[in-house]
């Protein structure tokens, strides 16, 4: 598998495709209580805010920073706008060690009517959002505030491949959707079963400390390479997961679904299986988190996952889920800098992303760009997906890397686009001057869960004893996918082995060393000796 580093970016024919435009199924919208915003007919606040462009939210929640929401009186003033429309806001009733410390957490903060008699209403956090837009170009809202408050936007896994990032089963009028673009198969979502005679890459036993790559995506399931035989016990070794961290996912879910459709993250493994019990097919994304952890294994076998599950496995994401584990990582980068460095991180990989209503002056990517900020000058390399919708529009975290940074924290989101194994550039992969890294995405063979079999089974039965090839059946343990998703954990994993090969060479960048300065300077050589 390769990796290759932009030096010099290439503009391709235009650097934002306004086309491109977020299609999610109706049965996934109302699943998670979600909307699309059509910028036709979109209301707006006017004055500063510019008019927005197409993009998927919760309806009946928004994003409030901690430090605002925490106040009642805040509450109080934005509930007197919002009664104006029948709406009103439920302060989060719970705390818990993360948004005790984080003041500027963004928190999910539920809509509902008001149940007044006179008139109907609409239970719509983008309405709302512009009230409030409206109430503080008037004076009658902080605007500082205000401009804090963002809706709870839908991301995507950026696994699947085509216009839809749901549509990878072949069938479509996408040029890659298409058997003779060769990435249409005949399994689920462009996944198909393979054997792969291969034990797993052995791991060194001499270390000072193992480097881990934070994985925000399905969670995990069992499989040998990983020491897991089953669902009974969490993974130790290679493979790790964060329970405190789940554990607040979960809450968060819980009390949001008291008002809104909600699919609660319950733990950490990838689950469930399949979309519908009474059908059996297998979800979009089942496996995801898992395929990443053995791209992981394969190319960086001496380092250590940490496992976050934050996307359900019908390859939707919750923004809120997102920005609550970044800023919980960066509690514990802090944790492990002042007190343990086993629990230290020293890369992110995110392979989600989403196109932002605003682009770079919206909430979400303002709130997503402090805290990768944060990680950055703890010495934190986060690397994101670029996407698969063959698109130059700005894909969110991944097209944070264009934005200008300093040489005393670690380097800008190392945006990552999808290599054919050819080395040349797969037809679905999102390019633009913000996508700035290169890896193999396509045809990649990597574990998958053992306990996974859907419904889909061969067209041709033949006499007992034989079979055709099962589709989704993926005991053996491998899988074959496409897909910038996989693109960045393998350039995530070239640069952390840089990283162990730059802590050997040189000992004031050993890995056991974790305070900013050092962390910060073993970054920076690592994306340095990977060709960045």
């Amino acid at each position: 598998m390769v990796v290759k580093f932009v030096k010099k970016p290439i503009k391709p024919y235009g650097d934002d495709d306004r086309s491109a435009v977020p299609e999610i199924p109706q049965n996934l919208l109302e699943r998670h209580g979600a909307r699309v915003l059509n910028p036709v007919n979109a209301l707006v606040a006017g004055g500063p805010y510019p008019p927005p462009r197409s993009t998927v939210y919760r309806a009946g929640s928004m994003l409030i920073p901690n430090d605002i929401i925490r106040d009642a009186r805040n509450t109080v003033a934005f509930n007197e706008v919002l009664n104006r429309v029948d709406l009103e806001l439920i302060t989060p009733r719970h705390q818990n060690q993360y948004t005790e410390r984080l003041y500027r957490l963004p928190r999910p903060v539920s809509l509902r009517a008001i149940g007044r008699t006179t008139k109907p209403t609409q239970v719509d956090c983008w309405l709302a959002l512009q009230e409030l837009r409206v109430a503080a170009l008037n004076g009658r809202l902080r605007k500082d505030f205000v401009d804090r408050i963002s809706v709870d936007h839908l991301l995507v896994g950026s696994v699947d491949i085509g216009g839809a990032p749901w549509e990878a089963s072949g069938i479509g009028g996408a040029p890659w959707e298409t058997s003779d673009a060769g990435y249409a198969r005949g399994g689920t979502t462009g996944r198909i079963p393979v054997s792969l005679a291969a034990p797993p890459p052995p791991r060194s036993h001499v270390f000072d400390r193992r480097p881990v790559v934070a994985v925000l995506d399905t969670g995990v399931g069992p499989h040998p390479w990983f020491d897991l035989p089953d669902r009974t016990a969490p993974p130790t070794g290679f493979l790790n997961v964060f329970p405190e961290l789940q554990d607040a996912i979960r809450e968060q879910g819980e009390e949001a679904a008291l008002t809104t459709p909600t699919r609660i993250l319950t733990d950490f493994w990838d689950a469930p299986v399949t979309d519908n019990p009474l059908v059996g097919n297998l979800d979009r994304d089942t496996g995801h988190g898992t395929f990443i952890a053995g791209i992981i294994r394969q190319s960086a076998p001496d380092a250590n996952v940490l496992a976050v599950r934050v996307l359900h496995s019908d390859g939707i994401v919750y923004e809120s889920d997102v920005l609550l584990a970044l800023w919980s990582l960066i509690l514990r980068v802090q944790d492990a800098q002042e007190n343990d460095p086993e629990r230290m991180i020293d890369v992110v990989s995110l392979s989600l992303g989403y196109f932002d209503e605003a682009g770079s002056t919206s909430s979400f990517t303002g709130l997503t760009a402090e805290a990768i900020d944060r990680l950055r000058e703890l010495g934190v390399l986060v690397v994101a997906a670029a996407g698969n919708e063959a698109t130059s529009r700005r894909f969110y975290p991944a097209a944070l890397a264009e934005r200008p940074t300093t040489p005393d924290v670690a380097p800008q989101v190392i945006s990552v686009g999808a290599l054919n194994p050819s080395t040349t550039r797969a037809l679905f992969s999102n390019e633009a001057p913000w996508v700035r890294a290169w890896a193999t995405g396509a045809g990649v063979v990597s574990t998958f869960p053992i306990d996974v079999q859907g419904s889909v089974s061969a067209s041709m039965v033949p006499v007992d004893g034989r079979s055709a090839l099962d589709p989704d059946d993926y005991r053996a343990g491998f899988a074959v996918w496409d897909g910038t998703s996989f693109a960045a954990p393998l350039a995530a994993a070239e640069i952390t082995a840089a990283m162990i090969t730059c802590s050997t060479d040189d000992p004031a960048l050993a890995l056991k060393t974790v305070d900013r300065e050092v962390a910060v300077k073993r970054a920076r050589a690592a994306l340095t000796r990977a060709g960045g």
